[in-house]
């Protein structure tokens, strides 16, 4: 297998999540569809979002060919988890009919730990998910 392709297969997946999850969570709020019928989709959208960006980035940034350490999952968790998290959060303010919201940051945290947790059983359990 090539570099390149490996490179790919490793990377793409976590740009698309996230391309996926900025083009969602920053889009003006009319152009999405009303999840007002159904109490609290919004959260379990901001908690899956966030779960499948720490689990695709730990994904990409960790290999079998480097050993997995406690400083990469917690810088993962803390650039990935925490400071993102909160950022789209308050950048959400400045597109229209969003807002800000903490239980929205609640779901992103809670997100965020969630799919880092996952990551790092599989990584242990040696699973060819990751």
């Amino acid at each position: 297998m090539n570099k390149g392709k490996k490179f790919s297969e490793r990377y793409l997946p976590a740009i698309l999540w996230l391309v996926l999850l900025l083009a969602l969570i920053l889009s003006p709020g009319d152009k999405l569809p009303s999840a007002a019928k159904i109490p609290g989709l919004d959260k379990v959208a901001h908690f899956s979002l966030f779960a499948g960006l720490l689990l695709l980035w730990n994904r990409a940034l960790n290999s079998r060919d480097k050993k997995f350490t406690k400083q990469i999952f917690i810088t993962n968790y803390l650039v990935f988890g925490i400071i993102f998290a909160i950022l789209v959060e308050v950048i959400q303010q400045m597109v229209p009919n969003r807002a800000f919201d903490l239980l929205d940051i609640v779901a992103n945290l809670s997100g965020s730990f969630v799919g880092t947790v996952c990551f790092y059983i599989l990584y242990r359990k040696k699973s060819k998910l990751v």
